[in-house]
């Protein structure tokens, strides 16, 4: 119980760490005189590092935690000194702790509560996005003062103290957790094409949420040039959104309602509220759009990450599926450059959700789950 309460904390820091980028990019932009492109691309290094740290998480999942945390505490002391060049390799090392530490911790939870799993992959991604939410906020002081080495330090001290909890209290637990993990990879992966369908689901799913997390400070800071903390705001109540909907579906209303039906209706709500977005002019309708896109867009990735663990619980999921958050950033700052709009830039985000919408059926029919109410197994 401990343990999980320490491991989940964890992962809300994860969260707060992985939205980072987003809030402090107007000043960052400002501060370092960049481009929608370049800032597309700090976000593109980031998320290709989380997508590498993903990829070199084995069956050991202790060990890649220590890794992953040991990353995070010398890329987060990094960042209190980088300056714009030296930034882009820095957030690349802190994307490959981040995808680190959050794919051993799923991985953990998913080996030890392999019959609830769905549920308590809900839950586990409820403490990523409260950790995501609550960050926003938690840094205006920091961007007022601007006084980001403070906000790098600190994270550096509480990546620093999961180290230690990891290497000392974690690691006793190694064993049977390994064995568990074993075991649950040789009762035969799904071959590659089978999933496919959903790992491209699964991709789209993470490049909207990163894409929209990422630009929505700025978007809002744009409509609304003289106040930081409001823009801020969009983007927190962004991550309320995913926040309250992993919370509700992480009770027994999702075995009620059934995964296939959340799937649909999550899908048509998160391509709908991103085209409120591109036609929102003003903060306040911003705003509401960013909190509707949250809801919507908040069970997808465990729903999808349910069914792909149900028949491979390996690393590269998450490393493949990670590439959606590293590309639709950085292609939504491509195209923003390109057309002189971020509105436009929307355009990326909106075309993943389109996608996933087509995918659906067949991704459905290749998982073999396509039963209303089905309960997550392995």
């Amino acid at each position: 119980m401990v343990s999980s309460l320490v491991l989940g904390t964890g992962f809300a820091l994860t969260g707060a760490g992985t939205v980072m980028l987003g809030v402090l990019l107007p000043v960052l932009s400002q501060r370092w005189g960049l481009r929608d492109d370049a800032a597309g691309f700090l976000f593109f290094l980031q998320f290709l590092g989380s997508s590498l740290g993903a990829l070199l998480t084995g069956a050991n999942r202790v060990h890649a935690l220590l890794v992953g945390y040991g990353v995070l505490v010398a890329s987060a002391g990094a960042l209190a000194f980088a300056g714009p060049i030296l930034s882009f390799a820095v957030f690349f090392f802190f994307g490959l702790g981040l995808g680190m530490a959050m794919t051993a911790t799923s991985l953990l939870f998913s080996d030890r509560y392999g019959d609830e799993r769905a549920a308590i992959l809900e839950r586990l991604n409820f403490a990523w996005s409260a950790g995501a939410t609550a960050a926003p906020m938690l840094f205006l002081p920091f961007l007022q003062k601007g006084s980001l080495g403070s906000l790098f330090f600190t994270f550096q001290g509480m990546f620093l103290l999961l180290l230690v909890w990891v290497f000392f209290r974690e690691r006793l637990l190694a064993p049977v957790m390994r064995l568990n993990s074993i075991a649950l990879q040789l009762q035969g992966p799904a071959p590659l094409l089978f999933l496919l369908p959903l790992v491209a689901m699964a991709m789209c799913a993470v490049g909207v949420e990163s894409s929209l997390s990422g630009w929505l400070t700025t978007y809002t800071h744009r409509a609304d040039p003289a106040n930081l903390g409001w823009a801020a705001l969009a983007t927190s109540l962004f991550w309320l959104g995913v926040m309250l909907s992993r919370l509700v579906f992480s009770t027994r209303l999702l075995a009620i309602i059934g995964r296939r039906n959340v799937l649909l209706g999550a899908l048509s709500g998160v391509a709908l509220s991103v085209v409120l977005l591109m036609a929102a002019h003003a903060p306040v309708p911003i705003r509401a759009a960013s909190g509707i896109a949250g809801l919507f867009i908040g069970p997808l990735y465990p729903l999808l990450l349910s069914y792909i663990l149900e028949r491979s619980p390996r690393g590269w999921i998450f490393s493949v599926a990670g590439l959606g958050s590293a590309l639709f950033p950085w292609l939504t700052g491509l195209f923003s450059a390109h057309f002189g709009s971020l509105r436009l830039g929307l355009v990326a985000p909106c075309a993943a959700a389109l996608l996933m919408i087509a995918l659906l059926p067949l991704s459905l029919r290749s998982s073999g789950s396509s039963v209303p109410g089905a309960s997550p197994r392995i």
